[in-house]
């Protein structure tokens, strides 16, 4: 057993019990009982290791940086609407080197593990703060110390280990959430277009997709972009004159129909504010407010607006945006049933899901990045990339990351849109780069060229037959800290990966198929697969056009690496076992 440090809050009898689950993985149980009345508690966990082939971090909201940051520096950081309670040190064979994680993703929980500049060490911290007053509180910390798995599969460990836990239980996933989106929102902002929406609707019906977002601008004829007139939450009749009639022609292109609302906003120029002024957490940002849903009068307003939106429009699902706008407050005040907001918001959205499925059991419910973690699973089936339009790169790092910690919640990216002057082969860096994410698309079919029209169906073509394979295989994620070059899912027949930088992919296991999609600017892919087997292979390119073909052999020593040359820019290659070589 190791000895950990312990602090905690004065008032506080504290203590912690050490059990090895299995070879590597220790879980500290911690206990915290209030010496008298209930108060606010922190306790902090600490501990040092030696700093032995650590070179690289990744947290769920922190995996850019990648920064082993001194002892001194900064936090990752979770709590019920933000973040996941889970970190990892790795080395650069991505291979883990301590994973850490907290059973609480409900309060606030702090992770470090910190250079001590002193002596070499890697002082590993977990700080957990309950943010409101309790008698007694008990957590669990995981400790995964394991060097023969890679950091991937011991954070995978990690949502496994949440799954077990009483209120963790994932929300189902309808099979809608799993199927190609188009968004209104990059396309036609708060300009919301009736007629031209549905139109978009029955192009991209064609093209494969099968769900439609109408983001903000519906419920204002304000488009200055902020949300001062969010909280009525009432058609602008100078856009949508009829919501049901809206929603019942998206219905007749196939689609289902999804509809954006910012949960807790209320802007001073609507009659909710008039209403709940005196219930607000705080201001947001001008004339924007946020709603304390400790009040039961707050959530019982909430849940009958989504209700209803059900019942009146027939709605098939909700963009519920920005939960990670509640903050914990410790002002108490009467007409409150709750002292955590971090509670609150759990009941909330307890109230809102039991009320929705009741009415709908395959209701649509996405939420964004931030708000991501294992809690947040129990509510939303889908989980979306934060924005970041045009940004293929980040779009692809957050998707990779949020597939990580979701497990089977339907991970999907942000909408992806490019300049219509770009070339097919050039915007199709924006799918490719999501390939392992439910496609959201939020471009304009008719300002679009032949070609990227083209592109688009035969991407959404490719992605929905392998889709099985890609959002439930599994993952392989090479080199992280090159921001992942490669990238895999595989299952018993088939595997599918995308070469992003340096040529090579990394077939460690040969299947019946291989997909390659060449997600970069080079023209060949070296196939690194130590096997004796041989495939015959077709090339085509973005557009799905076939512009060559070959065949292709194995040894068991891969000493000589195959190349298949001329692969188009975002084209793909398919490859098909014919048996030994």
């Amino acid at each position: 057993m190791n000895t950990y440090k312990l602090t905690h809050s004065d008032t506080f009898t504290v203590s912690y019990t050490e059990t090895t689950l299995s070879p590597g993985i220790e879980l500290v149980h911690l206990t915290a009982d209030a010496k008298g009345d209930a108060a606010t508690l922190e306790i902090k966990l600490s501990r040092l290791i030696p700093d032995i082939g650590v070179h690289a971090l990744w947290g769920p909201l922190n995996y850019h940086g990648k920064t082993i940051m001194p002892n001194w520096g900064g936090y990752f950081n979770s709590c019920a609407m933000s973040g996941a309670p889970v970190m990892s040190a790795l080395g650069y064979d991505d291979g883990n080197r301590l994973t850490l994680a907290c059973s609480d993703a409900k309060n606030a929980v702090r992770m470090h593990t910190g250079l001590v500049e002193e002596n070499g060490c890697l002082d590993t911290v977990v700080i957990i703060n309950v943010g409101c007053a309790v008698s007694h509180y008990e957590a669990d910390i995981r400790i995964d110390t394991r060097t023969d798995v890679k950091f991937y599969r011991a954070v995978d460990d990690v949502v496994k280990w949440w799954e077990t836990y009483d209120g963790y239980a994932p929300a189902i996933v309808p099979d809608d959430a799993k199927m190609p989106l188009y968004s209104a929102w990059y396309s036609y902002h708060q300009q919301v277009d009736v007629p031209a929406i549905v139109e978009e609707c029955r192009n991209f019906a064609t093209a494969g997709c099968r769900v439609l977002i109408v983001d903000d601008g519906w419920q204002t004829d304000d488009n200055a972009r902020g949300y001062d007139y969010c909280g009525d939450w009432r058609p602008t009749t100078a856009k949508v004159p009829d919501m049901k009639a809206f929603v019942d022609a998206v219905h007749e292109t196939g689609m289902k129909f999804m509809l954006w609302y910012s949960v807790p906003f209320v802007g001073e120029y609507t009659d909710a504010w008039e209403h709940f002024k005196d219930k607000m957490l705080y201001c947001a940002a001008g004339k924007t407010h946020v709603l304390d849903p400790r009040y039961p009068e707050v959530r019982e307003y909430l849940i009958s607006l989504y209700k209803n939106a059900v019942l009146d429009w027939g709605l098939d699902g909700f963009k519920l945006d920005f939960v990670d706008s509640f903050r914990q407050s410790e002002t108490v005040r009467d007409g409150m049933d709750y002292v955590s907001v971090y509670d609150a918001v759990d009941r909330l959205l307890k109230d809102v899901m039991q009320t929705l499925r009741a009415l709908n059991p395959d209701i649509l419910v996405e939420f964004r990045q931030s708000y991501m973690g294992p809690l947040m699973r129990t509510f939303g089936n889908m989980i979306r990339v934060g924005d970041c339009p045009c940004d293929s790169y980040s779009n692809r790092m957050g998707s990779l990351s949020l597939r990580m910690t979701s497990g089977h919640t339907a991970v999907h990216s942000d909408m992806v849109m490019w300049h219509y002057d770009e070339t097919p082969e050039q915007a199709a860096f924006q799918l490719t780069h999501v390939l392992f994410a439910v496609p959201q698309i939020s471009t304009k079919w008719h300002l679009m060229s032949e070609g990227q029209k083209k592109m688009v169906s035969a991407y959404t073509a490719l992605w929905t037959k392998y889709r099985g394979t890609l959002l439930s295989g599994e993952m392989l994620y090479k080199n992280y800290a090159a921001n992942f070059p490669y990238v895999s899912a595989r299952s018993e027949k088939t595997q599918i990966g995308a070469v992003y930088a340096g040529l090579c992919a990394y077939i460690e296991v040969p299947t019946e198929e291989i997909v390659l999609v060449n997600a970069s600017l080079d023209r060949r892919i070296l196939l690194d697969l130590r096997k004796k087997c041989a495939y015959t292979y077709e090339i085509r390119d973005c557009m799905g056009n076939a512009v060559g073909n070959g065949y292709v052999s194995f040894d068991d020593g891969g000493q000589m690496l195959p190349v298949i040359e001329n692969v188009p820019v975002n084209g793909v290659v398919i490859l098909t076992q014919k048996g030994n070589g």
